[in-house]
């Protein structure tokens, strides 16, 4: 997945986002969004298969998904210019406000990727009543955002710090309005139609000297999602 970013991101220099695609956790939180959608990626079925991409920007994971499904795959952003590449990538695309009503029938998609975006809205249970809705009968959300309740921030608390996911002036959460733990994001997507959720995460990291730094831990990443970096769920759609 390295070698993809750094062969594709170049032309996405002039983006806001382009220095995210470039961070070790940004390829570790696709990695395993990836992987918890292989779990439900029928192989008899997957050239009928459907996926939608909230807040899609310029479709490089989109593009992963699709060459490593085969897997039809829609994306819709509010940028034009990031629209426009995501389309050069084979992305069907569609331009729309993703905090509001998403311009697709019910029951059109097998699943939906919400990535980073659900941090960024306001109200939080028409954005996922949305999902539930274009998503078939027991269809799947994959759903990502940062973890209030990382085990660095939560160390931060014992000392007084403030976590950096409530900062206004740090360079990448200046517009999070809906900081979640993975207690309250369980909640939100039971409360909205969602069930059989499963927790993953990305890495282990720390800033408290003002540099960022990884730690590398199967052991934590498996034991202790809870604490990473990144919440990383797949919900099904409820049938109840």
């Amino acid at each position: 997945m390295k070698e993809f970013l750094n062969k594709n991101v170049s032309q996405f220099d002039n983006t806001e986002d382009s220095d995210y695609f470039y961070t070790k956790r940004h390829q570790l939180r696709g990695k395993v969004s990836i992987d918890l959608l292989n779990d439900v990626v029928s192989k008899e079925s997957k050239k009928t298969l459907t996926l939608l991409s909230i807040a899609c920007s310029s479709g490089v994971f989109e593009e992963q998904i699709r060459n490593k499904f085969g897997i039809s795959v829609f994306g819709i952003d509010a940028a034009e210019h990031s629209l426009r590449i995501a389309s050069e990538r084979g992305i069907s695309t569609v331009r729309g406000d993703v905090a509001k009503p998403l311009p697709f029938a019910g029951g059109s998609f097998d699943f939906v990727f919400a990535g980073e975006i659900i941090e960024h809205i306001f109200d939080t249970r028409s954005f996922l009543m949305e999902i539930n809705r274009v998503l078939k009968p027991d269809g799947h959300l994959i759903l990502t955002t940062p973890n209030l309740a990382r085990l660095d921030d939560r160390i931060k608390l014992l000392f007084g710090k403030t976590p950096r996911q409530t900062s206004p002036l740090h360079p990448y959460l200046h517009l999070h309005i809906r900081p979640f733990t993975f207690d309250s994001l369980k909640n939100a997507l039971s409360e909205t139609g969602f069930a059989n959720i499963v927790l993953r995460t990305n890495a282990f990291v720390t800033d408290f000297f003002g540099k960022e730094i990884t730690l590398d831990s199967k052991f934590l990443l498996n034991h202790f999602p809870t604490l990473g970096s990144t919440l990383i769920v797949r919900a099904q759609k409820s049938l109840e």
